[in-house]
């Protein structure tokens, strides 16, 4: 008879296990989906502000718009630079003004778990003629 109990014992340790795993995994999941998802996010975020930089470096050498578009396009390899959108603030450089070049960008959710997309922002600061 101590082997039946034994057994027993082993067979209610195991279904309390199956049961624990059962509650825990999905929160697991969860977050293991969470942190692929902001890591998704964050380089997105990173290649943005580069081409920013990019853009708003070029725009102070060259002063021109479309190089700097064309800097932008360059400094983000990995994105779809089509969807991106840009302001230039002022229009076109100056000496000793500073030229600021903010780009925005809506990048898709790996999962989709947490929304369909997510809209970056990158901004650059460059002094003209510097």
């Amino acid at each position: 008879m101590k082997n039946t109990c034994k057994e027993s014992t082993d067979s209610k340790s195991r279904g309390a296990v199956a049961v624990e795993f059962a509650l825990v995994a999905p929160l697991l999941l969860a977050l293991i989906t969470g942190i692929v998802e902001f890591a998704h996010a964050y380089n997105a975020q990173i290649s943005v502000t580069q081409a920013a930089r990019e853009a708003a470096r070029t725009m102070a050498v060259k002063n021109s718009q479309t190089d700097a578009k064309a800097a932008a396009v360059a400094g983000a390899p990995g994105l779809t630079t089509g969807s991106f959108g840009y302001t230039f603030t002022p229009a076109a450089c100056a000496p000793d003004t500073t030229m600021k070049v903010t780009i925005s960008y809506n990048s898709a959710t790996m999962t989709g778990l947490f929304g369909s997309s997510v809209t970056l922002t990158g901004v650059g600061a460059m002094q003209c003629g510097g």
